[in-house]
C-alpha cells in the first residue's frame, strides 16, 4: 500500500506535468490500463481506458483552451490507496472566454506510485465518497 506521502507526491507531479503541457510525463504516472472517469456534471463526461483513453479524454481540453492551469488547493488521503485533490482551474478559451472553477480529482495509486484510476468530480465531497466506496470494495 502506498503511503499518503507517495500518493500526494504522485498527484502533485501529475498537476505539475499537466500545467507544463508535458503529456509524456503525465502518461508516465498512469498505469497502462488506467481507467479515467469524468462526471456527467462536467465537460468530457464518460469513462476512458488506457493511455489512449486518457489522451482521448484530455484532447478536447487542449483544443478548446489556450491555457489551462490547475492549482492544487488541498490533498486529502482516503483509505490505503486513494487521494483526493481539490483543484482550482483557471483557463482561457481560444475564443477569449475565461473560466475559473473548483473541481476535485480522485486518484487510486498503486504500490508502484502510479494512478490506476483517475476521476474528475465537481467537488471534494463527491470524490471522497467515491474513494470510500472504492476502498470498501477492495
Amino acid at each position: 500500500m502506498p503511503t499518503s506521502d507517495v500518493r500526494e507526491a504522485m498527484a502533485r507531479r501529475g498537476f505539475e506535468a499537466f500545467n507544463a503541457a508535458d503529456a509524456k510525463a503525465v502518461i508516465g504516472l498512469l498505469t497502462e490500463d488506467v481507467e479515467v472517469f469524468s462526471s456527467p456534471e462536467l465537460a468530457n463526461a464518460g469513462t476512458f481506458h488506457g493511455h489512449d483513453g486518457y489522451m482521448k479524454w484530455v484532447g478536447p481540453w487542449a483544443e478548446a483552451w489556450q491555457g489551462l492551469q490547475m492549482d492544487v488547493k488541498s490533498i486529502i488521503p482516503v483509505g490505503d490507496r486513494h487521494v483526493v485533490a481539490e483543484v482550482h482551474q483557471i483557463g482561457q478559451g481560444r475564443a477569449g472566454i475565461e473560466v475559473s472553477m473548483d473541481v476535485a480529482f480522485l486518484f487510486d495509486v498503486t504500490d508502484e506510485g502510479l494512478a490506476s484510476f483517475v476521476a474528475l468530480l465537481p467537488d471534494a465531497q463527491q470524490a471522497v465518497e467515491l474513494a470510500r466506496d472504492r476502498e470498501a470494495r477492495g
